[in-house]
C-alpha cells in the first residue's frame, strides 16, 4: 500500500464510527485516499508530502527497455538486462497532493520528485520528476470548459521486461515518458430533451529511448441527441475525426530496410459518424440501434471504408445496479463494449469487455485517466457513488486495472480485446479484493518497419491474462498488514512464439508514527520465467528485496 494513503487510513480509522468496523463503501474509499482528512468535505487540499525509504534488494539493476532483458528480442532490453548483486537504495521523495471541487476549477494532482541513490551502484543513480493529474476549468458556465491532464512516469511498457508492472524500482530514465492532454469543449442544450458537445483534445507525448515514436494527435467531436423526442423514441448523431502525426523512435535502430523505427512515422487519420435510435423500454431499461460509417488508414493496404451497424442497452434495474452494452460491426470485424457493476451489503464487483483499435498513445495517455476501461468505472454513477471522494475513486480504481495490466510495447496500431472484473469484500477488520484481467491484442498493418524492441516486430498478436488478490487487516487502530499475491501469464504468437510467467508476493506492516506520519516495512518477492522465440531461458528473473520506509504530511 502506498504511504500516503495509508497515512489517510490511519487518520480516518481514528474516526471510525461505534462497533470499529467501517462499511464497505467508506473502507474501500479511505483505504486509498490521498487527501489530508476527509476531502470530500473540503473543496480545495493541498497537501505538501516527504517520502523516506531504505531497500535491499538481491536483483537491483534488472530493468530495461523491451522485453527478455536483453535477450533473443534481437537487442530488446536495451539499457538493462544485466543481472544486479545485493545492494543498498535510499529514496528520498518530496511531493505534494492537491485536490479543489470548488468555483470553476477542479481536479486532482499528485506529484512528488523521486531521487534513488546505490550504494554499490552509483551509475544507478537516478532523479525525476512523478506525476500524475487531471482538472477542469469552466470557463463560461453550465458551457465552454477546458480540460487538462498530465503524466510523468518510468516504467517498462512491454510484458516481457524482467521487472513486472507498477514495479517502484523499475525507474531506467531509458522508459521515461511525458503525456499531456489539452481539450476545449462548448455544451449547449435546446429546449428541454436536446443536449450536445462540440470537443477539441490535443495530446502530445514525448517517449525518451522507450523505442515508443513521440506522438501527437488531435480529435474532433461532435454530438447531439434528444432521448426523449416522442416520449418512448429519441436520436443522437455522433461525428469524430482524428489525425494523428508521429516522429521517429529515439535511441534505437529502425526496421528492415527502414532507419525510422516506427511503424506509425507520418500521419494517420480516423473517422467515424453514427446515428443513434433510442427506444425506451422501460424507465430502467433502454434500447438502442446504430448505423454509420468509418474509414482509416491504419492496415497495410491505405485507406478502408465500411458501413458501421450495431445497437445496445442500457439497465439500472436498481440504484446499485448498472449495467450497459454496445456491439458493431465495425472496420476492424466485431466491436463491443460491455460494463456491469452491482453492489451488496459487503461486496462491490464488476466486469468490463471490450474490443476496439487502438494505440500506444492510447495505453499512456493521461498516465492512464484516458483508459477506455477507467473512463467506464470512473465515470459510472456506480462507482460515483460507491467512492464520493474523487481522489479515492481515481487511485483505486488505477491500481486495481494497473497491477493486473498487460500493455504492450508497439508503434503499430492494434486491434485490442480485454475482459476485466473482480470484487471487494468487506470484513470486520478488513478488505479483500480480487482482480482479473485478460488482453489480446493484435497488430494491424506489416512489421517491417517497426523497431528492433517493438512487441510486435516478431509477433502478431500479444496476449496476457492476470489475477491479483490482496487484503489489507486491521491489527490495530493505527496499524495493519497488507498483502497481495499477483500472476500475470503473457505470450507472443505468429510467426515466431514466446512466453513469459511471473509471480509477484507483498507483504507489509505499516503503522502511525504520529498524527502526520507512518511508518512501513515491506517484503516483496517476484519472479518471471519463460521461453524466448530463440528457443532459450534467457527471461528468468527473480529478487527478493525489504523495505523500511517513512512517509510524512505537512
Amino acid at each position: 500500500m502506498d504511504m500516503v494513503t495509508d497515512m489517510a487510513l490511519k487518520r480516518v480509522r481514528r474516526k471510525r464510527p461505534e462497533g470499529g468496523r467501517l462499511p464497505a463503501p467508506s473502507l474501500l474509499a479511505l483505504a486509498v485516499m490521498l487527501g489530508a482528512g476527509s476531502a470530500a468535505a473540503q473543496t480545495t487540499v493541498v497537501t505538501p508530502t516527504l517520502n523516506a525509504s531504505l531497500t535491499w534488494t538481491d536483483n537491483a539493476a534488472s530493468s530495461g527497455v523491451g522485453g527478455f532483458g536483453g535477450g533473443g528480442f534481437g537487442g530488446g532490453g536495451f539499457g538493462g538486462g544485466r543481472r544486479g548483486g545485493d545492494d543498498w537504495i535510499l529514496e528520498l521523495s518530496p511531493g505534494v497532493s492537491m485536490f479543489r471541487d470548488s468555483g470553476r476549477l477542479s481536479g486532482t494532482l499528485s506529484a512528488s520528485f523521486r531521487n534513488l541513490m546505490y550504494a554499490s551502484n552509483s551509475d544507478l543513480n537516478t532523479s525525476y520528476l512523478a506525476l500524475n493529474g487531471a482538472g477542469q476549468f469552466e470557463a463560461v458556465k453550465d458551457m465552454f470548459f477546458i480540460d487538462a491532464d498530465a503524466s510523468i512516469s518510468r516504467s517498462n511498457l512491454s510484458v516481457f521486461s524482467p521487472r513486472g508492472p507498477s514495479d517502484s524500482l523499475d525507474v531506467n530514465s531509458n522508459n521515461e515518458r511525458r503525456v499531456f492532454s489539452l481539450s476545449p469543449r462548448f455544451k449547449f442544450r435546446i429546449g428541454d430533451n436536446t443536449q450536445g458537445q462540440l470537443l477539441y483534445r490535443y495530446r502530445w507525448t514525448d517517449s525518451g529511448n522507450t523505442g515508443l515514436a513521440n506522438q501527437n494527435a488531435g480529435q474532433w467531436s461532435a454530438q447531439i441527441s434528444n432521448t426523449q423526442i416522442t416520449g418512448i423514441f429519441g436520436l443522437g448523431l455522433d461525428y469524430q475525426r482524428t489525425e494523428g502525426n508521429y516522429g521517429n523512435a529515439s535511441g534505437f535502430g529502425g526496421g528492415i530496410g527502414s532507419g525510422s523505427g516506427s511503424g506509425l512515422s507520418g500521419g494517420k487519420s480516423q473517422q467515424i459518424a453514427r446515428a443513434t435510435l433510442y427506444a425506451k423500454v422501460t424507465p430502467e431499461f433502454r434500447l438502442r440501434g446504430i448505423v454509420g460509417r468509418e474509414s482509416n488508414d491504419y492496415g497495410s493496404r491505405g485507406k478502408q471504408s465500411t458501413t458501421v451497424t450495431g445497437g445496445g442497452f442500457d439497465w439500472n434495474p436498481t440504484e446499485r445496479t448498472t449495467i450497459s452494452g454496445t456491439a458493431e460491426r465495425r472496420i476492424f470485424g466485431r466491436g463491443y463494449d460491455f460494463s456491469v457493476q452491482h453492489r451488496f451489503a459487503r461486496t462491490s464487483v464488476f466486469a468490463t469487455f471490450s474490443r476496439d483499435i487502438r494505440s500506444s498513445l492510447d495505453l499512456v495517455a493521461g498516465g492512464g485517466l484516458l483508459d477506455p476501461t477507467f473512463l467506464t468505472l470512473y465515470n459510472n454513477p456506480f462507482f460515483v457513488q460507491l467512492i464520493p471522494d474523487p481522489i479515492a475513486r481515481r487511485d483505486w480504481l488505477l491500481g486495481q486495472l494497473g497491477l493486473g495490466s498487460a500493455n504492450v510495447l508497439t508503434n503499430a496500431y492494434f486491434v485490442s480485446r480485454s475482459a476485466s472484473g473482480g470484487f471487494t469484500y468487506s470484513l470486520p477488520r478488513g478488505l479483500l479484493s480480487l482482480t482479473l484481467s485478460r488482453t489480446d491484442n493484435s497488430r494491424l498493418g506489416a512489421a517491417d518497419q517497426l523497431s528492433t524492441i517493438d512487441d510486435f516486430r516478431n509477433f502478431n498478436a500479444v496476449k496476457s491474462k492476470s489475477a491479483t488478490l490482496s487484503y489489507s487487516h486491521s491489527l490495530t487502530p493505527v496499524t495493519s498488514l497488507n498483502t497481495s499475491l499477483t500472476r500475470t501469464n503473457s505470450s507472443g504468437t505468429g510467426l515466431n512464439t514466446a512466453d513469459t510467467r511471473r509471480t509477484m508476493l507483498a507483504v507489509g506492516l505499516s503503522s502511525s508514527l504520529g498524527p502526520n506520519t507512518t511508518g512501513l516495512l515491506q517484503y516483496r518477492h517476484q519472479r518471471s520465467s519463460g521461453d524466448s522465440f530463440g528457443g532459450s531461458n534467457n527471461n528468468d528473473f527473480t529478487e527478493n528485496a525489504v523495505t523500511a520506509s517513512v512517509a510524512m504530511r505537512f
